[in-house]
């Protein structure tokens, strides 16, 4: 019997020593999830306060010491940077799984879009945006490729004709979560052509609703992938959005940071 009760309270401390050591992980765990990421282009990680900013080609981040300090833009990879905050895991968690490296990939073959058979001429006055079709209520789903097209074809075939011309030709359209929204969805491999493709779009958006403001969409929405399918950044332009992003008021690096939905 005394080696019966010596073994059980053996049994009972051991319990009671793992239980207060997961407890400590928990607390501690807890304790940083509140942190910020910033991954490198060559897979270094740092650990943050807060989310870094954009000024001009720097980026300005708050370690987790309280220290300011900055890295030239094009040494952080803000695609994948934005990619895992945006999962609202803090710094709890080891990220070697989501570690990207920046690989040059084939130029692929343009894959011309119906804007070839479009019949605009030019982008001066000869265009003629004009609609018909009465909007219809839909239900608003997210923010993805719809079966439907938008709701005005001239409207599609002013705004395929102005992406082809600024050279963007892996993307698709539909109608957006909205009757009066656009979508757009572009295949982007690399953080230079994720940044190219969020201004051009914005250009393009922009150059309608200078022109035929009354016939412009109420917003573009635009889904960014990877040949993988992998996403690359969500956005909801605005004309102002627009605006800003096409004069150059906004730079894209800091107009991703700040406005990307994954």
């Amino acid at each position: 019997m005394p080696v019966y009760f010596t073994i059980k309270e053996t049994i009972m401390k051991l319990f009671i020593s793992v239980l207060c050591v997961v407890t400590a992980l928990v607390v501690a765990v807890g304790a940083t999830s509140g942190g910020y990421i910033v991954i490198l282009k060559n897979g270094e990680r740092i650990r943050c306060n807060e989310p870094l900013a954009v000024d001009g080609h720097l980026a300005i981040i708050t370690l987790v010491t309280g220290q300011v300090t900055s890295y030239p833009l094009d040494q952080v990879d803000l695609v994948a940077t934005e990619r895992y905050n945006k999962l609202g895991l803090g710094d709890a968690l080891m990220i070697d799984e989501l570690e990207r490296t920046e690989k040059i990939r084939p130029t692929p073959t343009p894959r011309r879009t119906l804007g070839n058979y479009a019949t605009l001429s030019g982008m001066g006055d000869q265009i003629e945006l004009a609609s018909d079709t009465p909007p219809t209520p839909t239900p608003t789903p997210g923010i993805k490729l719809q079966l439907d097209p938008y709701k005005d074809p001239k409207v599609t075939a002013a705004l395929i004709e102005i992406l082809d011309k600024k050279n963007l030709y892996l993307y698709r359209t539909s109608s957006g979560s909205r009757p009066d929204y656009f979508f757009i969805q572009a295949v982007t491999d690399t953080q230079r052509e994720v940044f190219h493709t969020l201004k051009t779009v914005a250009e393009a958006f922009d150059m309608i609703v200078t022109r035929r403001p009354d016939l412009a969409p109420s917003a573009i929405e635009l889904r960014m992938v990877e040949t993988s399918g992998r996403t690359a950044g969500t956005f909801r332009l605005t004309a102002g959005d627009a605006a800003e992003l096409a004069g150059g008021t906004t730079p894209p690096e800091k107009f991703y940071v700040e406005n990307v939905i994954f």
